[in-house]
């Protein structure tokens, strides 16, 4: 089984995700402009049971988002870098932010979501899938 390590810039949280992603894109709704400062926030999907912190804890922030799902935000409480997040809606995913891995170099995006949101300067690859809002994915 595949096993990636990641975690702050400050070392203070550390983690590991077991498995290969479910599905990896980007998102461009306004609450992801502002944790990635400006540009889409770029993530992983996986099932929450496959993520272990193995250093450190998070702090967690919460917040409604435009889908209507209460959003849980992870950071590090020293250095704020954003880890993961997960939503009310699909308790059983959670999206790791790809740059927080040891070594991102192995994923591509499989797509674009929330793309009504994106400003004008976004570049979204026209040869990906894009989904206005929050696609329905399912259950699973």
């Amino acid at each position: 089984m595949t096993v990636r390590e990641g975690g702050c810039l400050c070392g203070a949280v550390r983690y590991k995700v077991e498995g290969e992603p479910l599905m990896s894109g980007a998102c461009y709704c306004r609450d992801c402009q502002y944790v990635a400062g400006g540009a889409e926030a770029v993530g992983a999907g996986y099932l929450a049971d496959a993520l272990t912190v193995t250093k450190g804890e998070t702090r967690q922030f919460v917040i409604k988002g435009e889908s209507g799902a209460d959003v849980t935000r992870h950071f590090c409480p020293d250095c704020g870098v954003h880890l993961f997040a997960h939503n009310s809606t699909h308790p059983q995913f959670l999206s790791i932010k790809i740059g927080t891995l040891d070594d991102p170099s192995g994923f591509t995006s499989q797509g674009n979501i929330w793309t009504s949101s994106a400003q004008p300067w976004h570049h979204i690859d026209p040869n990906l899938p894009a989904w206005e809002k929050e696609p329905d994915f399912g259950a699973a």
